[in-house]
Protein backbone atom coordinates (compact mmCIF):
# COMPACT_ATOMS: atom_id res chain seq x y z
CA UNK A 1 0.00 0.00 0.00
CA UNK A 2 1.29 3.56 -0.91
CA UNK A 3 0.45 6.52 1.05
CA UNK A 4 1.21 10.13 0.87
CA UNK A 5 1.83 11.64 4.41
CA UNK A 6 2.66 14.98 6.02
CA UNK A 7 1.66 18.18 4.44
CA UNK A 8 1.30 16.63 1.11
CA UNK A 9 -1.63 14.54 3.03
CA UNK A 10 -2.99 17.73 4.29
CA UNK A 11 -2.87 19.40 1.59
CA UNK A 12 -0.62 22.18 2.91
CA UNK A 13 2.13 21.66 0.20
CA UNK A 14 4.24 24.65 -0.59
CA UNK A 15 6.60 25.50 -3.19
CA UNK A 16 9.35 24.72 -0.88
CA UNK A 17 7.89 21.03 0.31
CA UNK A 18 9.17 17.95 -0.28
CA UNK A 19 7.12 14.89 -1.18
CA UNK A 20 6.97 12.27 1.30
CA UNK A 21 5.79 8.94 0.89
CA UNK A 22 5.30 5.73 2.54
CA UNK A 23 4.70 2.48 1.99
CA UNK A 24 3.07 -0.52 4.25
CA UNK A 25 4.75 -3.81 3.37
CA UNK A 26 4.59 -7.11 4.02
CA UNK A 27 8.38 -7.87 3.67
CA UNK A 28 10.86 -5.11 4.24
CA UNK A 29 11.58 -2.66 1.26
CA UNK A 30 14.76 -0.33 1.72
CA UNK A 31 14.08 3.71 1.80
CA UNK A 32 13.96 5.41 -1.29
CA UNK A 33 15.34 9.07 -2.33
CA UNK A 34 15.73 11.26 -5.12
CA UNK A 35 15.30 14.41 -6.36
CA UNK A 36 12.65 15.68 -8.63
CA UNK A 37 13.80 18.88 -10.14
CA UNK A 38 14.94 20.39 -6.55
CA UNK A 39 12.08 18.73 -5.18
CA UNK A 40 13.62 15.92 -2.29
CA UNK A 41 11.36 12.66 -2.75
CA UNK A 42 10.88 10.52 -0.11
CA UNK A 43 9.44 6.50 0.24
CA UNK A 44 9.65 4.96 3.80
CA UNK A 45 8.49 1.59 4.25
CA UNK A 46 7.61 -0.21 7.51
CA UNK A 47 6.13 -3.75 7.54
CA UNK A 48 2.15 -4.35 8.66
CA UNK A 49 3.36 -6.65 11.31
CA UNK A 50 5.92 -3.93 12.79
CA UNK A 51 3.10 -1.24 12.41
CA UNK A 52 0.53 -2.99 14.02
CA UNK A 53 2.96 -3.76 16.84
CA UNK A 54 3.94 -0.24 17.09
CA UNK A 55 -0.08 0.61 17.71
CA UNK A 56 -0.74 -1.95 19.68
CA UNK A 57 1.96 -1.87 21.98
CA UNK A 58 2.66 2.14 22.93
CA UNK A 59 6.02 3.21 23.04
CA UNK A 60 8.12 6.57 22.23
CA UNK A 61 7.00 6.07 18.78
CA UNK A 62 3.06 5.77 19.52
CA UNK A 63 1.91 9.36 18.77
CA UNK A 64 3.50 9.44 15.90
CA UNK A 65 2.58 6.34 14.55
CA UNK A 66 -0.86 7.26 15.60
CA UNK A 67 -1.42 10.37 14.30
CA UNK A 68 0.32 9.63 10.80
CA UNK A 69 -2.26 6.42 10.14
CA UNK A 70 -4.76 9.47 11.42
CA UNK A 71 -3.98 11.38 8.63
CA UNK A 72 -2.57 9.87 5.59
CA UNK A 73 -3.78 9.69 2.43
CA UNK A 74 -4.38 5.76 0.23
CA UNK A 75 -2.81 6.44 -3.64
CA UNK A 76 -2.61 2.71 -3.97
CA UNK A 77 -3.90 0.12 -2.12
CA UNK A 78 -6.79 -1.59 0.13
CA UNK A 79 -8.14 2.60 1.24
CA UNK A 80 -10.31 0.66 4.52
CA UNK A 81 -6.74 0.09 6.16
CA UNK A 82 -5.94 3.10 7.56
CA UNK A 83 -9.09 3.52 9.40
CA UNK A 84 -8.47 -0.36 10.66
CA UNK A 85 -4.94 0.70 12.22
CA UNK A 86 -6.28 4.18 13.76
CA UNK A 87 -9.01 1.36 15.75
CA UNK A 88 -6.31 -0.60 16.67
CA UNK A 89 -4.39 2.49 17.86
CA UNK A 90 -7.53 3.95 19.57
CA UNK A 91 -8.11 -0.03 21.19
CA UNK A 92 -5.15 0.00 23.44
CA UNK A 93 -6.07 0.08 27.13
CA UNK A 94 -4.72 3.17 29.49
CA UNK A 95 -2.74 0.55 31.28
CA UNK A 96 -0.43 0.03 28.82
CA UNK A 97 0.44 3.68 27.59
CA UNK A 98 0.98 4.02 31.52
CA UNK A 99 3.48 0.62 32.00
CA UNK A 100 4.98 3.09 28.46
CA UNK A 101 5.51 6.09 30.14
CA UNK A 102 6.99 4.66 33.53
CA UNK A 103 9.59 2.21 30.78
CA UNK A 104 10.50 5.31 28.95
CA UNK A 105 10.12 8.18 31.25
CA UNK A 106 14.27 8.16 31.65
CA UNK A 107 14.64 8.72 27.92
CA UNK A 108 12.54 11.80 27.85
CA UNK A 109 12.84 15.56 28.83
CA UNK A 110 15.41 15.16 31.23
CA UNK A 111 18.46 14.91 29.53
CA UNK A 112 16.99 17.58 26.78
CA UNK A 113 16.52 20.07 29.50
CA UNK A 114 19.58 19.41 31.47
CA UNK A 115 21.07 20.23 27.84
CA UNK A 116 19.09 23.85 28.25
CA UNK A 117 21.21 24.16 31.44
CA UNK A 118 24.11 23.02 30.21
CA UNK A 119 24.65 25.21 27.09
CA UNK A 120 24.26 28.06 28.94
CA UNK A 121 26.43 27.27 31.97
CA UNK A 122 28.88 27.12 29.05
CA UNK A 123 27.97 29.75 27.28
CA UNK A 124 27.13 27.99 24.47
CA UNK A 125 24.00 30.04 23.75
CA UNK A 126 23.81 29.30 19.95
CA UNK A 127 23.12 25.78 20.75
CA UNK A 128 20.79 25.90 23.57
CA UNK A 129 17.33 26.95 20.78
CA UNK A 130 17.61 23.03 19.87
CA UNK A 131 17.85 21.94 23.16
CA UNK A 132 14.38 23.59 23.82
CA UNK A 133 13.06 22.18 20.99
CA UNK A 134 14.10 18.99 21.93
CA UNK A 135 12.54 19.09 25.48
CA UNK A 136 9.12 20.53 24.73
CA UNK A 137 8.45 17.67 21.69
CA UNK A 138 9.60 14.97 23.89
CA UNK A 139 7.19 16.68 26.97
CA UNK A 140 4.54 16.82 24.06
CA UNK A 141 5.16 13.14 23.94
CA UNK A 142 4.70 12.31 27.11
CA UNK A 143 1.78 14.28 27.55
CA UNK A 144 0.25 12.49 24.72
CA UNK A 145 0.91 8.95 26.20
CA UNK A 146 -0.38 9.78 29.49
CA UNK A 147 -3.74 11.45 27.94
CA UNK A 148 -3.78 8.00 25.53
CA UNK A 149 -3.86 10.34 22.18
CA UNK A 150 -2.00 12.21 19.68
CA UNK A 151 -1.65 14.90 18.27
CA UNK A 152 -2.50 16.09 14.23
CA UNK A 153 0.46 18.72 13.65
CA UNK A 154 4.33 18.84 13.88
CA UNK A 155 6.26 21.43 15.73
CA UNK A 156 4.40 24.33 17.44
CA UNK A 157 0.85 23.67 15.89
CA UNK A 158 1.27 20.00 17.64
CA UNK A 159 2.34 21.69 20.67
CA UNK A 160 -0.45 23.39 21.00
CA UNK A 161 -2.83 21.10 19.91
CA UNK A 162 -1.38 19.86 23.51
CA UNK A 163 -2.47 22.97 25.18
CA UNK A 164 -6.06 21.79 25.07
CA UNK A 165 -5.51 18.26 27.18
CA UNK A 166 -7.04 18.01 30.23
CA UNK A 167 -3.67 16.33 32.62
CA UNK A 168 -0.90 19.11 32.23
CA UNK A 169 2.10 20.34 34.37
CA UNK A 170 1.26 23.74 35.98
CA UNK A 171 1.09 27.07 33.72
CA UNK A 172 2.51 24.80 30.80
CA UNK A 173 0.45 26.42 27.66
CA UNK A 174 2.13 29.71 28.56
CA UNK A 175 5.52 28.84 29.68
CA UNK A 176 6.02 26.54 26.54
CA UNK A 177 5.03 29.20 24.53
CA UNK A 178 7.18 31.71 25.94
CA UNK A 179 10.41 29.21 25.65
CA UNK A 180 9.59 28.37 22.12
CA UNK A 181 9.74 31.63 21.17
CA UNK A 182 11.98 33.49 23.51
CA UNK A 183 15.94 34.33 22.43
CA UNK A 184 17.55 34.88 25.75
CA UNK A 185 19.24 32.38 26.94
CA UNK A 186 18.28 34.09 30.58
CA UNK A 187 14.79 34.39 30.22
CA UNK A 188 14.59 30.73 28.80
CA UNK A 189 16.92 29.64 31.70
CA UNK A 190 13.86 31.08 34.05
CA UNK A 191 10.89 29.39 31.81
CA UNK A 192 12.64 25.83 31.80
CA UNK A 193 13.40 25.81 35.62
CA UNK A 194 9.46 27.05 36.66
CA UNK A 195 8.50 24.68 33.59
CA UNK A 196 10.91 21.57 35.02
CA UNK A 197 9.43 21.95 38.03
CA UNK A 198 5.51 22.06 37.11
CA UNK A 199 6.35 18.72 34.98
CA UNK A 200 7.69 16.68 37.69
CA UNK A 201 4.72 17.68 40.40
CA UNK A 202 2.42 16.28 37.27
CA UNK A 203 4.34 12.95 37.01
CA UNK A 204 4.32 12.60 40.57
CA UNK A 205 0.66 13.24 40.96
CA UNK A 206 0.42 10.75 38.63
CA UNK A 207 2.23 8.46 40.01
CA UNK A 208 5.07 7.98 37.73
CA UNK A 209 7.77 9.39 39.43
CA UNK A 210 8.42 9.12 43.27
CA UNK A 211 7.80 11.99 45.94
Amino acid sequence: MLLAVGSTSRGTDTHWSDLEMLMITKEEVPKKTFLKGLVPVTTNSITEKILCGILEEPGVEWPFYAGLVKNLVVLEGDASKPEQYYDLARSVPEEKFRRALKENLSELVFESCGRIFSCIARKRYEDVYCAVIETLLEMKTVLCLLKCTHVNHDYFEGLQESFKFRKLPERYPVLATRLWRSRSPFDIANYSRDLFRNYLSLLREERLLQK
